[in-house]
C-alpha cells in the first residue's frame, strides 16, 4: 500500500482520549508518524507545527466542531489541500454534506474496521 513506501504523518483530532490512543497505536504499528490533538485549538496548532499528510477529524469537538476546523483550513492556502477523514459517531448534518464531499475528504462512521480506515487513508494520499 502507498503508506508503506514513505512515512506518512497523520494527525488524529478527537476529544475522546480512548479513540485517540487506539488510533495512534493502530497507525503507529503500521509505520505511520502520528500526532494527536484533544480539541480544536490543539488541532489547529499541530496542523501549523507539523504539517500532517492527512487529518482524522472528529465532527463533535468541545468548542468548535470538526466542520468549523475544516472551514478554517480551507481559508489557509498552505492547509486547504490536506486530505481529511471525518471520523465520527454522528452523521454529518445534511446542509454540509455537499460541502464536505470531494476528492480529498471522506466520512467514516465510528466504529469502523481498521482495514477500511487504512484503505481510505491510502485512497486519499495516493
Amino acid at each position: 500500500m502507498c503508506w508503506q513506501k514513505r512515512k506518512i504523518r497523520v494527525l488524529i483530532a478527537d476529544d475522546e482520549k480512548c479513540i485517540r490512543e487506539l488510533l495512534c497505536y493502530l497507525l503507529q504499528e503500521r509505520g505511520f508518524i502520528v500526532e494527536d490533538a484533544k480539541d480544536e485549538k490543539e488541532t489547529l496548532e499541530k496542523i501549523t507545527q507539523h504539517k500532517p499528510d492527512i487529518i482524522i477529524l472528529d465532527l463533535a469537538m468541545p468548542q468548535m466542531n470538526g466542520i468549523e476546523v475544516y472551514r478554517q483550513l480551507k481559508e489557509n492556502s498552505d492547509m486547504r489541500n490536506i486530505p481529511i477523514i471525518f471520523f465520527s459517531a454522528q452523521e454529518p448534518p445534511p446542509q454540509i454534506t455537499q460541502e464536505i464531499s470531494g476528492a480529498t475528504i471522506k466520512y467514516i462512521k465510528k466504529p469502523c474496521d481498521i482495514k477500511y480506515l487504512l484503505a481510505q487513508i491510502n485512497n486519499l494520499i495516493s
